[in-house]
């Protein structure tokens, strides 16, 4: 087989995988209407079967390496190429205040291939060591080589994927960074957010443990396809049997059986306002007059909401401070609301007390009192919030003034406070979180520690309200609320408001992303789950020491060789 076939395996795991892992609308397609996220469990069979062809070839010599990274690395780049798709929604790129066409169009096609090249170079050292393995194990392919590699395989994966959530911080590092396994976009376990059984058992083993499990099974099915020790007849009821399993568990409706400990109401305030670098005083007037008519409507038909949720980067409380003084605000919200409630709002802070620092920070208002407390956004997002020191380099190679702009008007800086739960007077314990921080499991499951609740705040402006994007961080938040057993309220500018409950189950999806206010109740479970007293560490444990013994078992083999 030509090299150019092992790549066009390669490019059909990429081409499967992407479109298993979720941001496609398929509503339109009856046959497919309940998505392909099952794809995810044989999308890997090409790049294995090209990996074991290509290794065993005994014309093949070390030198052959290179090429098995390749293989790896193409499989990788076809993949983020395609789910990263909606970085090409932000061009042109006026929004943040760059007014240059080709130098927008040059940074956007910058920052895609760099971002899935970054990303595939992981892919392409796991096929790299999974194939220098397999290399070794095949001179002796005993029961126990091949259960093993069964094992050794995943486990790789699994580190790979976890120094890759790693990985996107340093390639985009800037003054805004924080270091972490925080980038978790593009993860194989995400394609499955629609299974209520993947989603429980995420609630134990986190993404990782997920991640383990499909590429088991990827390698399971891969070895019985092309295993030569094994009848015909055998593989076939094997496969089959697993085949169907899979089904089985797609569309079971597994649910937990805890039940409620209390009820709560929500208002979403969702908005659909372009955001721009520096917006006009016509344009911000205009918008808050919209969030004040949103705001009145919920106090005159759905006053019984005990949180009232806007969207990220609202700047509400900002926005009626030019116009009030603080005593006029608070008489403001005590004649609003005839009993308190919470209204969390957020928005660009300057804070005079830490050197000046701009922060995106939420608020929370007792509507009977005052600001109860507030949050700083801990992961901002590359490029949106901060500069990049590589795209800085390149901003100012064109234009010195556009970088010198954005940083006036939006460089922000990472909070420090690692928790951010407001006790609302005893009834209820709620968490804000901030867009990109839902796809950050490690620092999730500590903001939400002690939470009942949690209210994300997102705003797809910077996308046009690109719905690719908007429906993978859906997929994504279902995980949060799933892995940590806690329900998630999520307000939205120019996309869909949604809640989940604490199952990882859509509760309700807002139908459109026009202005308008979204009511109802979630309910809450007080009790944490496993993943959330845990985390990640067992797995990543676990996987770490499949590796150690996979590592002294070639060892081993090799020093024992005459």
């Amino acid at each position: 087989m030509a090299k150019y076939r092992y790549h066009a395996l390669a490019a059909l795991s990429g081409l499967l995988l992407s479109l298993a892992y979720p941001g496609w609308d398929f509503n339109s397609i009856w046959i497919i209407k309940g998505g392909l996220g099952w794809i995810a469990w044989i999308g890997l069979i090409p790049l294995f079967f090209a990996l074991k062809h290509f290794t065993a070839n005994p014309t093949r010599t070390k030198s052959t390496l290179k090429t098995n990274f390749k293989i790896g690395f193409f499989a990788g780049l076809i993949y983020f190429l395609i789910i990263f798709r909606w970085f090409w929604s932000i061009h042109p790129l006026n929004t943040l205040g760059i007014e240059n066409s080709f130098l927008s169009l040059l940074i956007v096609i910058f920052i895609w291939i760099l971002s899935s090249g970054g990303m595939a170079v992981f892919w392409g050292l796991f096929s790299l060591i999974f194939a220098f393995q397999f290399s070794i194990l095949k001179k002796n392919s005993s029961i126990l080589n091949t259960c093993y590699l069964l094992l050794a395989t995943p486990a790789l994966f699994v580190l790979l994927e976890y120094l890759r959530s790693w990985g996107f911080g340093f390639l985009w590092a800037g003054s805004g960074s924080l270091f972490g396994p925080h980038w978790t976009v593009g993860n194989l376990s995400y394609a499955l957010a629609d299974n209520s059984v993947i989603r429980w058992l995420a609630s134990y083993v986190g993404i990782y443990g997920i991640t383990f499990l499909i590429i088991l099974v990827n390698l399971m099915l891969a070895k019985l396809i092309y295993g030569s020790r094994i009848s015909l007849k055998l593989r076939i009821i094997v496969i089959s049997l697993i085949l169907i399993a899979i089904s089985v568990i797609g569309y079971l409706n597994f649910n937990s059986t805890s039940t409620a400990s209390k009820n709560l109401t929500y208002a979403i305030i969702q908005t659909s306002q372009q955001t721009k670098l520096n917006p006009n005083p016509q344009e911000t007037l205009a918008g808050f007059k919209e969030q004040l008519e949103l705001l009145d409507r919920v106090a005159k038909e759905h006053s019984a909401s005990q949180i009232i949720l806007f969207p990220e980067a609202s700047n509400f409380f900002q926005n009626i401070s030019l116009f009030l003084t603080p005593s006029q605000i608070q008489n403001y919200f005590y004649k609003l609301f005839k009993e308190p409630r919470l209204v969390i709002s957020g928005g660009r802070a300057l804070d005079t007390d830490a050197d000046d620092k701009a922060y995106s920070r939420v608020f929370s208002l007792d509507t009977q009192g005052d600001i109860i407390g507030f949050y700083d956004k801990r992961l901002l997002t590359p490029g949106g919030e901060f500069i990049p020191y590589s795209l800085k380099i390149l901003v100012n190679l064109f234009s010195k003034n556009t970088s010198s702009l954005f940083n006036q008007a939006r460089d922000l800086s990472p909070g420090q406070k690692e928790t951010s739960t407001i006790d609302f007077r005893y009834q209820f314990n709620i968490a804000p979180i901030i867009c990109s921080e839902a796809i950050a499991p490690k620092l999730i499951k500590k903001i939400i520690q002690s939470s009942d609740v949690v209210a994300s705040m997102a705003s797809y402006g910077v996308f046009h309200g690109n719905p690719t994007i908007a429906n993978q961080m859906l997929a994504i938040t279902r995980f949060r609320a799933a892995e940590n057993h806690k329900p998630v309220i999520t307000a939205t500018n120019m996309g869909r408001s949604s809640v989940i409950d604490s199952a990882g189950k859509i509760v309700f999806l807002a139908t459109n992303n026009n202005s308008q206010i979204l009511t109802g109740s979630v309910d809450i479970h007080q009790q944490k789950s496993w993943y959330n007293k845990v985390g990640d560490w067992p797995i990543i444990l676990a996987s770490l020491l499949l590796i150690i013994i996979s590592i002294s078992l070639i060892w081993f083999k090799e020093t024992r060789r005459p």
